[in-house]
């Protein structure tokens, strides 16, 4: 969806993106080779960020920029983007409001005329080579076909907005909920969480383009392919007619299917019979034979237990098997899991790198489309349905010694190793110092990584916390701020 912003817009979306990647400060100079800006540029990047996000950046003349850590840990990039963003602003005005004059749409956005008509302009040369739609000025109205048309706002609105926003002010989420889980539960199915969030808007969406007379000519089901027979259960049609009520719609079987109706289109499955998702028998031995040796050596080279080793294997055989994912992914969460994989692939760069040239030569080997978007499926699918997978790998890394010493006694020592232990047990193993003298020559000696003293020392050889009157949350919390950069350290080295 970011094609769809300004140049301005997109430069302002990759500064934000390259800042949340950085926890620590980063040089103006740096921050500008990254991202390709000349200095200048960039400084009037930053001045534009902090003027739409006012205490979003902290500066240092010596250190150079961060963002705050609220922003850090709270903020999403595109969503902060696309919310500020005149462009999307006009396009929900246009979802909401159709049909309006483009005098109309000026006041309500209160924009100039001109600049509105730049926007539409711009859409224009955007949206029917992506979305095969188009803007039409008067009235204003989209313009194609009406599948497309849900499909472009299904993307901008699963994009556009927080995960727990409801940007649909004029319908009833609780009663759209649980109007969706009646069919969910009749038919046992259970989405996680984002595929829920997916039917809900795209009900949603077709509710109100259904409420404004747009209909879609022949419904793709979703949820109501077995209509008949969900009528048949007790109670159901009593359920949906009582939740109809509620959001305003006759609960008619026609009615049903265009609100059901999944405006993503799937891609078509061909002939060859490699690409069915069970396939004849001699195709399913082949895959069950190349993805155990696939595990079996994985296992042995990274020393795992793969507790789920049977079910891994069919999950990966489905996921290979299938020319379509889900019947409701979208970029947003493949780039979410592309995301998350490449989280995990900075602190696991072997396995990653091992697991993708072993799932590609499978691929290879089963004769099935080797693109990027399917290995990421199958190295996902192998890394975090895996069982205890990533968790066997941190388990297997050094423990973080950390020496403890008090001037008081060693009671006390092992007193505070008791209430540290009980925040951080599996990554740290703890000692308390139990002879009678100390020295820096002796810090010099000692193996562990981390020395907390109950008393100040300056010009440690260690990395060393002073405890002075910090709570036991406090001082577990700077201790985990040196653990985890010795951690990172490690990880890189393994």
């Amino acid at each position: 969806m970011n094609i769809l912003l300004s140049k301005t817009e997109q430069d302002l979306l990759f500064l934000l993106e390259e800042l949340t990647k950085h926890h620590d400060w980063i040089e103006i100079p740096d921050l500008a080779e990254k991202l390709n800006f000349s200095i200048e540029e960039l400084q009037e990047h930053i001045f534009e960020l902090e003027q739409l996000f006012p205490n979003l950046l902290l500066q240092s003349r010596k250190k150079g920029i961060q963002l705050q850590f609220d922003f850090q840990n709270t903020l999403d990039p595109r969503i902060a983007i696309f919310k500020q963003s005149e462009t999307y602003s006009f396009l929900n005005q246009l979802f909401f409001n159709e049909g309006q004059s483009l005098e109309q749409m000026c006041q309500e956005l209160v924009m100039s005329c001109e600049r509105v008509q730049e926007i539409i302009q711009h859409l224009n040369t955007k949206l029917p080579q992506h979305y095969g739609i188009s803007i039409q000025l008067s009235p204003l109205v989209m313009e194609g076909t009406e599948e497309d048309i849900r499909a472009f706002y299904l993307d901008y609105f699963s994009q556009s907005y927080d995960f727990l926003d409801w940007p649909f002010p004029s319908i009833a989420e609780e009663s759209l909920t649980h109007l969706i889980q009646l069919f969910l539960d009749a038919q046992q199915v259970s989405p996680n969480l984002s595929g829920l969030r997916q039917i809900k808007y795209t009900l949603a969406i077709n509710l109100e383009r259904f409420n404004k007379n747009h209909f879609i000519e022949n419904p793709s089901p979703l949820l109501t392919s077995h209509y008949s027979s969900l009528m048949q259960i007790p109670q159901f049609e009593q359920d949906i007619k009582k939740l109809a009520k509620k959001l305003h719609f006759e609960a008619t079987k026609e009615t049903l299917e265009q609100l059901f109706s999944n405006p993503v289109k799937s891609p078509q499955i061909t002939n060859n019979p490699s690409n069915g998702v069970l396939g004849d028998i001699q195709h399913i031995q082949k895959s069950y034979r190349l993805l155990s040796q696939i595990l079996e050596e994985l296992a042995k080279e990274f020393h795992l237990q793969i507790e789920n080793r049977e079910e891994l294997i069919w999950l990966l055989h489905y996921t290979a098997q299938s020319d379509f994912f889900h019947l409701l992914s979208n970029q947003s969460l493949d780039r979410q899991k592309s995301q998350i994989l490449s989280s995990y692939q900075v602190e696991f760069p072997k396995l990653f790198e091992i697991s993708q040239h072993k799932f590609q030569s499978y691929l290879t080997k089963m004769g099935l489309e080797n693109h990027p978007g399917k290995l990421q499926e199958l190295v996902y699918t192998f890394s975090i349905l895996g069982q205890r997978i990533l968790v066997q790998l941190l388990q297997k890394l050094p423990k973080i010694r950390v020496l403890v010493i008090s001037h008081l006694d060693s009671h006390h020592a092992q007193n505070l190793i008791d209430t540290l232990a009980h925040y951080g047990n599996n990554l740290y193993l703890f000692d308390s110092w139990e002879e009678s003298t100390i020295s820096f020559s002796i810090l010099n000696q000692i193996p562990h990584d981390i020395v907390i003293t109950t008393f100040p020392v300056t010009n440690s050889p260690k990395p060393l916390i002073y405890s002075r009157n910090f709570s036991t949350a406090e001082l577990f919390y700077h201790l985990h701020l040196l653990a985890s950069q010795i951690h990172k350290e490690r990880l890189a080295k393994s």
